[in-house]
């Protein structure tokens, strides 16, 4: 017995009817787009922000600090490039935001350690945001992306469980009265896992 199938037709047609034109040119929407290019300018924020921070130490002498903030730094830089990464994996077209510049100054060493936990919970939200808007949209393969745990490719939203943890336990440490130079050996203890 010979079973007769029918001939399977072109899917591009039948993908652009269900999809539109803008699924065939890149794989996820704009409003996704919209939301990953905000968390580009976020992340970069974040990093000169921590840059600042690196040097308000570091013009103090507390060089451990200072590296603490370069390192929570280029992480943010790597945290954009998963993002850049997953843009261009998805053939998106954008454009860069325009990054403000940092023109706080800080009225004592805990301010800083203060405004990382106010800037991860941010970060936090924001990522949140992606991660419903993924949901809400069934695009499974961003919102796989989000959750993933990838450290080339990207782990935003476990990556966040970390950025918060690791700057409540600084803040908490900068808070103790004491010596900043015991201190900061401790804040790094901390956030190398020692």
């Amino acid at each position: 017995m010979v079973l007769k199938t029918k001939p399977v037709e072109s899917t591009t047609e039948s993908t652009k009817e269900i999809t539109g034109s803008q699924r065939a040119k890149c794989t996820i929407s704009q409003t996704m787009i919209d939301l990953m290019v905000r968390q580009i300018w976020h992340e970069l924020y974040n990093h000169n922000l921590y840059r600042s921070f690196a040097n308000f130490f570091g013009r103090q002498g507390l060089t451990v600090l200072e590296e603490y903030y370069i390192d929570r730094s280029e992480e943010e830089k790597h945290h954009h490039n998963w993002i850049y990464g997953y843009l261009s994996d998805c053939d998106a077209e954008f454009i860069y935001p325009e990054v403000p510049a940092i023109k706080e100054r800080w009225k004592d060493n805990v301010e800083p350690f203060e405004l990382t936990v106010k800037a991860e919970i941010e970060t936090t939200m924001l990522i949140h945001e992606m991660v419903q808007q993924a949901l809400n949209e069934g695009d499974w393969a961003t919102f796989n992306w989000l959750q993933g745990n990838d450290d080339e490719k990207g782990r935003l939203t476990l990556e966040q469980l970390e950025e918060e943890a690791i700057s409540r336990t600084a803040l908490d440490i900068a808070r103790i009265e004491g010596s900043w130079l015991i201190k900061q050996d401790s804040i790094m203890d901390a956030y190398k896992g020692d």
